[in-house]
């Protein structure tokens, strides 16, 4: 899979030197710092320049700010909006220090290399996975063709590193690698704690397909989704202890929401003419939003049909997009943040379906020309 992870860096590169050549040449434009918050003032404090963006900015900039203090000791998470949900998402900005070795003139392109590096291993995990259910590796180049992983490339969001180990997570666990799954979900859920959904839905497979006694079951399964929920879990708890309460973490639970009802707010906006992105796509944004919901729906019904583990994937993250709210989708790069791991799991379970329909098709068409 070297080859379909060297086009995906390439891909990577290029979706960043696009927003370089949009937003020109300084390595920390596209973290968005913006106005409103206490960060800009406290990376000043420090001597860390930046540019600033007046207003609220965007989500790049908490991960910026968790690189230059991945251990939460120097307090730069009371700059952000929500302090303890921003700083429960450590591993993005901790992969990015980790590559600038600690150095702080570094960080911000070290950062911004873990998207195209990112990329690389997604499409060499998504490759891999569709494979092993006997589609072109080249496939796997699909994973940097998901709206919301470009978004986490040309806006330094966690959704490339993240995504990409619950691929990689996905490919172990159908190899049987529970152990070595359960650890790459694991860092997927420090990335993002939405996509240990992943870990689920291997876990749910290895529960329900037959074969084994039960208890092999059992432990594969607690092997798979054990790891991620004990490391999230530990790191939150650190978090408590080393970032103080806010009443505006509460606004994380206003992510989701009844079913359905904001794809309603937001195709209703629509509808109306009133949907604006908030990026420069054009009528493209209401595309990628309905489309986005098609694939939720074709994810569902493929994981109803089928037993495989990208149809489990696909079902359960097909459910999670449905209960995505009005707020998160009625903004272009939010809803595709949001919706990444919904298309880019029903899109793998849609195409191994569609290539062991058309395989079981061939004999009857070889014997009927």
């Amino acid at each position: 899979m070297l080859a379909v992870g060297a086009a995906g860096l390439v891909l990577g590169c290029v979706l960043l030197g696009l927003q370089f050549a949009r937003l020109g040449l300084d390595q920390t434009a596209p973290f968005f710092v913006g106005t409103s918050w206490r960060l800009d003032e406290d990376l000043a404090a420090r001597d860390i320049r930046v540019r600033l963006h007046h207003g609220h900015g965007y989500d790049g900039q908490w991960f910026l700010g968790l690189a230059y203090d991945p251990l939460l000791r120097e307090h730069l998470a009371a700059g952000f909006d929500m302090p303890r949900y921003r700083a429960g998402r450590p591993l993005q900005a901790m992969t990015g220090w980790l590559l600038a070795g600690g150095r702080r003139d570094a960080i911000p392109l070290s950062l911004l290399a873990v998207g195209p590096l990112a990329l690389a291993l997604g499409c060499a995990a998504s490759g891999r996975l569709l494979a092993a259910h006997a589609r072109s590796r080249w496939w796997g180049l699909g994973f940097a063709l998901v709206p919301g992983v470009v978004v986490g490339v040309t806006f330094a969001t966690a959704e490339p590193l993240g995504l990409a180990l619950a691929v990689l997570g996905l490919s172990l666990a159908l190899d049987g690698r529970t152990l070595e799954a359960g650890l790459g979900f694991a860092g997927a859920g420090l990335t993002k704690e939405s996509y240990l959904v992943f870990a689920a839905a291997a876990a749910l497979w290895l529960l329900l397909r037959p074969g084994g006694s039960g208890r092999v079951r059992v432990a594969s399964a607690a092997a798979v989704l054990g790891p991620g929920v004990l490391a999230l879990g530990l790191w939150w708890a650190y978090v408590a202890r080393m970032v103080a309460a806010s009443p505006a973490d509460a606004n994380a639970a206003a992510a989701l929401g009844p079913p359905l009802t904001g794809w309603a707010h937001a195709l209703g906006l629509v509808a109306a003419g009133d949907y604006v992105a908030d990026a420069p796509v054009g009528p493209l944004g209401p595309v990628f939003l309905a489309g986005s919901l098609a694939l939720a729906v074709a994810g569902i019904v493929t994981g109803l049909r089928r037993s495989s583990l990208v149809a489990r994937a696909g079902l359960l993250l097909g459910l999670y997009g449905l209960v995505l709210s009005g707020e998160l989708l009625s903004r272009f790069l939010s809803s595709m943040r949001a919706l990444a791991p919904t298309v880019l799991a029903t899109g793998l379970a849609v195409a191994v379906a569609l290539g062991a329909s058309t395989r079981s098709r061939q004999p009857v068409e070889a014997a009927n020309p």
